[in-house]
C-alpha cells in the first residue's frame, strides 16, 4: 500500500519549493491513485523531478551505492528478506550491522515499503539508492533456483581422471565424471568470461575453444576416448537426439556457475572427425546492463533515452554479427519496461526472459515469422514492438508500418555503419517514403576490446604507428601524444586485454536527411550530410576512449581498416570525426 498522506505532503512541499508546477502535480497525483503507483516515482519517472530533489524535500541522508556487483554479501543477510517480498516492494538486503538492516532500493523515499521490511525483520531499516538494473542483477543472482548443478571442477583434472578410467566410461554419457567434465567446460568458460565454448572434433580426440572478448583462446585436447560419452553428454543437456549423428542440431538448457544463473545455446554440426558443438554461454546478468555499462558517453545516453520516450517511430540497432546489438535492444527493454508502457516482442530464439515483457518467438517452419507476429501485436495494444531482427523485405517493411500507425518500434539490422543503413533498406525494397517518414533513428555499434586497467602502460604515438603517418597526423592533430596499452598479467590472461567496450554513432533523422532518403543518395553522401546535421562518428567515439585510455590503438586500426573499406582514400577523414 502507498502512504497517500505522506505523497500529498511531500508534493506539496515540492510545489512551495517550485520543483514542479501544479498541473504536474495534479497530473502525477491523479494518474498514481488510479494506477496504485508512486506519485512521486511517476514524477521523476517524467522528468517532472529528480530522486535529490525529493530527498532534500523530505530530509533524509540516503546512502547510495553504484553497484552491488562488487560487493560482498553475506547469504544469511540475503534471505532475511523473502525473494517474493523483495520483489515486490524492489529492496534487497545488503548488511546488517547491529539493529540496523541496510536495503539495497530504487527508491528509498518508498516508506511503505521500508516499513513492511522493517515489520518482517525486526530491524530498523536503513535504505541505500542502488539502481533497479543492479537490484535486478542481485535479485536474480542470489535468489535464483539452486536446484541445479554447481560446476566447480577444473577442466584437465577431470580430463586426467577419466583418462584413466576410460575403458569403463567411454560409452556411458551419464558416468559421473562426464557429467562432472561437462560441467567442468561450462564453469571455466563463465569465469573466465567466454561469450562462446567451441568444442571440436579432431582426429586425435577433441579440441575446446574459449571465446573470449571476441578472440578464439588456445586449443585445450581432451583425449579421443572420450569424445563419443562426452558429445552424448552435452547433446543430453541440449535435448537434443543423441541417436541422431548425421544431421545439424539446435539445442540450449539452463545452468548455473560461478553464482550466475547461465543459459546455454547450443549448436551441433557433423563434420569430417565427428560431431562439432558450439555453446554460446548468454549470461542472464546482462539483462539488466545499462547504457552506462555499454560504453555510452553521457550526451549519447540522453539522447537515446529522449528517443526511447517518443510515441511512435523506428529506432534500428545496426552492427556486424557479434556487435553487441541484442544487448543493447535488452538495455533499451530494460529501460522502457519501467515507464508503465505495454512491450510486445518477437525475437528468434528468446535470448533472456524479461519480467513485463510480453516476448515471443519467431516460428518460420510454421509459417509464423517475424512479419506475422508484427501483424499480430499490433492487435495486442503495443506501446513498444521489439522486433529482434529485421531480417528480410516483407518483415522490415511490416516493422515501418507499426512505426507509423502511432508505436515506437525497435530493431536491429546487419549494416556497416548508420548512414549505410538508409541504403541497406534501400537495397532490401523498402519504399523509401516509408524510412523517410518511419526512420527515427539509426544506432550503429562494433565491440573494442578494453585495455587491462591492472597492467596498463602509456606508448608514445609515432612507437606504436611507425607504419602510418597519416593516422599519427590524425591524432596530432587531436593532441594525442600517448596510447594505452596492457602489458599482460594473470587477470586479464597475459593478453592485455580485459573486457569489451561499445564504439557508437546516432545517427538521428533530421529533414534534411529524410529529404536525401527519399532522393535516393549513396553512402558517402548519406555520411557526410549526416556529420553536417550533427552526427558524432563511430571514430569519433573510438577517438575520446583512446585518449582516456579505455581501448588501445587495435581498436582504432581495425575501424580504420573496415572504413577504408567502404570510403577508400576518405576514411582518414573520419578518424577523429570532427575538427580537433
Amino acid at each position: 500500500m502507498i502512504d497517500w498522506e505522506r505523497e500529498q505532503n511531500v508534493l506539496k512541499i515540492l510545489l512551495r519549493q517550485k520543483a514542479l508546477t501544479p498541473d504536474e502535480a495534479r497530473e502525477v497525483y491523479q494518474h498514481g491513485m488510479r494506477s496504485e503507483q508512486s506519485a512521486l516515482e511517476l514524477a521523476v519517472q517524467r522528468g517532472y523531478l529528480t530522486h535529490e530533489q525529493i530527498r532534500e524535500a523530505t530530509g533524509g541522508e540516503i546512502d547510495s551505492v553504484a553497484s552491488l556487483r562488487d560487493m560482498s554479501i553475506d547469504p544469511g543477510v540475503v534471505n532475511l528478506i523473502p525473494p517474493d517480498l523483495g520483489r515486490r516492494l524492489r529492496a534487497f538486503p545488503i548488511a546488517v550491522k547491529q539493529d540496523t538492516i541496510e536495503v539495497a532500493m530504487s527508491d528509498p523515499d518508498n516508506v511503505t515499503a521500508i516499513d513492511e521490511v522493517r515489520r518482517h525483520t525486526g530491524y530498523r531499516v536503513q535504505p541505500v539508492r542502488v539502481a533497479d538494473p543492479e537490484i535486478a542483477w542481485a535479485m536474480d543472482t542470489y535468489w535464483g533456483d539452486n536446484d541445479i548443478i554447481e560446476l566447480e571442477a577444473s577442466m584437465r583434472g577431470r580430463a586426467e581422471g577419466l583418462s584413466e578410467e576410460v575403458d569403463r566410461i567411454a560409452d556411458l554419457s551419464d558416468a559421473p565424471q562426464v557429467v562432472q567434465l561437462a560441467s567442468s567446460l561450462i564453469s571455466m568458460g563463465v569465469r573466465q568470461g567466454a561469450s562462446d565454448i567451441h568444442i571440436e572434433a579432431r582426429p586425435d580426440g577433441l579440441g575446446v575453444r574459449y571465446r573470449i572478448d571476441g578472440m578464439l583462446g588456445d586449443v585445450n585436447t581432451l583425449p579421443g576416448t572420450i569424445k563419443d560419452a562426452l558429445i552424448s553428454r552435452l547433446k543430453i543437456m541440449a535435448g537434443m537426439d543423441i541417436s541422431e549423428s548425421r544431421r545439424p542440431q539446435d539445442g540450449r538448457f539452463t545452468t548455473q556457475a560461478a553464482g550466475r544463473r547461465i543459459d546455454v545455446r547450443s549448436a551441433l554440426r557433423p563434420t569430417a572427425h565427428g560431431e562439432n558443438i558450439v555453446m554460446r554461454l548468454l549470461d542472464r546478468n546482462r539483462m539488466y546492463i545499462t547504457f552506462d555499462q555499454l560504453g555510452m558517453s553521457a550526451p549519447l545516453q540522453q539522447q537515446m533515452e529522449a528517443l526511447l520516450k517518443a510515441s511512435r517511430g523506428l529506432i534500428a540497432i545496426v552492427g556486424g554479427t557479434g556487435s553487441g546489438k541484442t544487448t543493447t535492444l535488452y538495455a533499451a527493454l530494460h529501460y522502457l519496461r519501467q515507464h508503465n508502457v505495454n512491450i510486445e516482442t518477437v525475437e528468434d530464439p528468446i535470448e533472456y526472459s524479461l519480467d513485463g515483457v510480453n516476448q515471443a518467438s519467431a516460428r518460420p517452419d510454421i509459417g509464423v515469422g517475424f512479419a506475422e507476429h508484427v501483424r499480430a501485436m499490433l492487435r495486442q495494444d503495443p506501446d513498444v514492438i521489439m522486433v529482434g531482427e529485421a531480417r528480410d523485405t516483407e518483415t522490415i517493411e511490416a516493422s515501418f508500418r507499426a512505426s507509423l500507425t502511432g508505436h515506437l518500434v525497435l530493431t536491429s539490422m546487419h549494416a556497416n555503419d548508420a548512414p549505410a543503413t538508409v541504403t541497406r533498406m534501400l537495397e532490401m525494397g523498402v519504399e523509401p517514403y516509408l524510412i523517410s517518414s518511419g526512420l527515427r533513428a539509426v544506432l550503429a555499434q562494433r565491440l573494442a576490446r578494453r585495455v587491462c586497467p591492472d597492467c596498463k602502460v602509456s606508448r608514445k604515438v609515432e612507437e606504436v604507428l611507425e607504419e602510418a603517418p597519416a593516422l599519427q597526423r590524425r591524432l596530432a592533430e587531436h593532441r594525442i601524444t600517448v596510447v594505452a596499452e596492457g602489458k599482460g598479467c594473470e587477470r586479464c590472461r597475459h593478453t592485455g586485454f580485459r573486457g569489451r567496450v561499445g564504439l557508437f554513432e546516432l545517427m538521428r533523422m533530421t529533414p534534411d536527411l529524410k529529404r536525401r532518403a527519399l532522393a535516393d543518395v549513396d553512402e558517402q553522401e548519406m555520411r557526410h550530410a549526416a556529420v553536417s546535421e550533427g552526427m558524432v562518428p563511430m571514430a569519433a567515439d573510438a577517438m575520446a576512449k583512446l585518449r582516456s585510455g579505455v581501448i588501445g590503438i587495435d581498436a582504432l586500426l581495425s575501424l580504420y581498416a573496415d572504413l577504408s573499406t567502404e570510403y577508400g582514400d576518405d576514411a582518414i577523414d573520419f578518424i577523429g570525426g570532427m575538427p580537433a
